[in-house]
């Protein structure tokens, strides 16, 4: 029988798989070795459930007998990841009741971080929709959730101090001109239960506190901590970026930011804190009197290192709580610090950031957008508002982190990591739609060696996993011309 796949590049698809289909395993991502028997198994019981620290900490073995499953892991990780390989392997079953092959999985990741991003920040995702995202996200064994917390277009961390962050910066007046006030903060507590909930799973929380620009919502709110400040400012409606950024010599400002850590230390136990760092022009550094003081006083040849100087006192700060941050990487390896972590995000810099970074010190995640950014569309015609290229299923899965590169030059990659944008992402819909099944070619390709890894068998195992999917969580991955959900702004005008 066919099975539909997934649309790739405006081409509806049907799969028919081989005869010898049913004797294959269809987990995502794949294995890293795989050895399949002659006979086969129509139970899953877990018949055993053990730890072999000689395998790893985030290793594990799975042998599949005709009398059920045993597991075998190396520490926490690993039976997580074995737990999830046999739930993906129990709705293979459920699927194919004749029986699966037995087999031996032995199995670990590629990378230590594979993470997902989304984005609360330009559209407010309440906890129990950001749940249903990340019981998706541990199916695929991702282990990084990365909350994009504040923003131009909205505050969402309350800070104990500072009201008017839920007064004024976590609300909007519309959003694209479809006249619906926008807002949203979360709890405290409401964040430590989505922690919990996570860490559960096998998946850590990375808060991103965005700094030291995308903040006109933080200026709408607190306009004394920028350089020149608009007390008529409001939180942005559209997308876009704003050239406020937060004055570096104001010392209300690193007030601030101390508060907003300690929360963040309270919260979240990662200990690792994304500070963003990008697109933050510096022109109004270099009109800024106390700025143009203090960079004449140190001796600063110009607002780039005065940028050092930003990221290295943050930096400090964040040190005192035991944190450490992260950053989008601007391609100046000047301005961050040896055995930082960066992530390659800019269009055509993938190879040039490897090279970069490993030359400065630099840890790097790879989240280069014309693979990894999720809030691209993936189907031609589909609306990308002017600035996103298409980004097929098959161009995701393309992604080889270290871009054939040898482990000499490309040891310092820590693994992938895909954001999902959400300026034109109102709600849960959007975001799901849009993250998957690219999400699942993500998932592989921080996951499995280069050896084990197949287009064509991955289109096999993405017609199963549709079903799986849509049995499991009530979602379906299909993709079409005219299925993505409606966008509320469009059908106003």
């Amino acid at each position: 029988m066919a099975r539909p796949l997934s649309i790739l590049g405006g081409i509806l698809l049907s799969f028919s798989p081989p005869a010898e289909a049913t004797a294959q395993y269809s987990i995502i991502p794949e294995p890293s070795r795989t050895e399949l028997k002659q006979k086969t198994a129509k139970t899953l019981q877990l018949l055993s459930d053990q730890e072999a620290p000689s395998l790893g900490t985030d290793a594990y073995r799975l042998t599949v007998t005709p009398q059920g499953a045993h597991l075998a892991s190396g520490g926490r990780e690993g039976r997580i990841y074995g737990l999830a390989t046999l739930r993906q392997l129990r709705d293979q079953l459920a699927e194919q009741p004749e029986g699966i092959p037995c087999g031996v999985i032995t199995d670990k990741p590629r990378y230590p971080w594979r993470g997902l991003m989304v984005d609360p920040a330009r559209h407010f995702i309440p906890i129990k929709d950001l749940e249903k995202f990340v019981d998706l996200m541990a199916y695929y064994k991702f282990n990084r959730l990365h909350l994009h917390l504040t923003d131009n277009q909205g505050w969402r961390l309350p800070v104990p101090g500072y009201p008017k962050l839920k007064s004024i910066a976590s609300r909007r007046e519309e959003s694209f001109e479809d006249g619906i006030p926008h807002e949203g903060i979360y709890t405290k507590q409401e964040l430590k239960e989505l922690v919990a909930y996570c860490a559960a799973r096998g998946i850590e929380v990375i808060p991103e506190i965005d700094v030291p620009g995308h903040n006109q919502a933080l200026h709408a709110a607190y306009p004394e901590f920028f350089c020149f400040p608009k007390p008529d400012m409001n939180v942005r409606t559209t997308a876009g970026n704003s050239k406020e950024l937060v004055c570096p010599q104001k010392p209300e400002v690193w007030k601030f930011y101390a508060a907003v850590f300690k929360e963040l230390k309270d919260i979240f136990p990662s200990g690792i804190v994304h500070l963003g760092g990008d697109e933050a022009p510096t022109e109004l550094w270099e009109k800024c009197p106390l700025c143009r003081k203090a960079r004449t006083k140190a001796g600063m040849k110009d607002e780039q290192e005065q940028m050092r100087a930003f990221f290295a006192k943050t930096t400090a700060l964040l040190a005192k709580n035991g944190q450490t941050p992260q950053f989008w990487y601007e391609g100046n390896a000047g301005i961050y610090h040896p055995g930082e972590t960066v992530y390659a995000w800019r269009q055509d810099q993938a190879l040039q950031s490897i090279e970069k970074t490993k030359k400065a010190g630099l840890n790097l995640i790879m989240a280069s957008n014309e693979y990894c950014y999720l809030d691209f569309p993936q189907i031609q015609g589909q609306r990308n508002w002017g600035w996103m290229k298409t980004t097929t299923l098959q161009k995701c899965y393309e992604l080889d982190p270290a871009f054939g590169k040898p482990e000499k030059e490309a040891g310092h990659i820590r693994g992938v990591h895909a954001p999902v944008w959400a300026e034109r992402l109102p709600d849960l819909d959007h975001l799901l739609y849009r993250a998957y099944p690219r999400a699942c070619a993500i998932a592989e390709a921080g996951w499995s060696p280069m050896s084990v890894r197949s287009w064509e068998n991955f289109r096999r195992k993405l017609a199963d996993h549709r079903q799986f999917i849509l049995k499991r969580f009530n979602y379906d991955m299909k993709r079409t011309q005219g299925n993505e959900p409606a966008f509320r702004w469009e059908n106003n005008k």
